[in-house]
């Protein structure tokens, strides 16, 4: 395993299973883990909170969603199954914290990368 994946298995995410979706590329995860930190949904996801838009804030938090769960970062998938479900339903009270929650986690994966 690489000092990436060793990272990411000590904080809680599964990388036996994920990198077998990458058909063992550690190299390949590693770009696309670097892009999916890096997608605008992150930014377009505080907007719409931001901006009280319900139907964009779920679009972006699903997109999340999905990219979170495909790369393996349990702790960001749990975050953000916080927020898809209330937005799924038009909830936006509290949202915002939550979002923040995320973009906590976030600056912890991206440390993983800059290390």
């Amino acid at each position: 395993m690489s000092k990436l994946t060793e990272e990411l298995s000590n904080h809680g995410c599964d990388m036996k299973v994920t990198l077998e979706r990458f058909l063992g590329d550690e190299d390949f995860y590693e770009k696309c883990l670097r892009e999916m930190l890096n997608d605008s949904s992150f930014e377009e996801l505080g907007k719409a909170i931001d901006e009280k838009d319900v139907k964009s804030a779920f679009e972006s938090a699903h997109t999340l969603k999905g990219l979170a769960a495909n790369m393996g970062l349990d702790s960001m998938l749990d975050i953000v199954v916080e927020l898809v479900e209330p937005l799924r339903n038009g909830i936006l009270d509290g949202m915002d914290v939550i979002y923040l929650k995320l973009m906590e986690e976030k600056k912890e994966y991206d440390k993983f990368l800059d290390a």
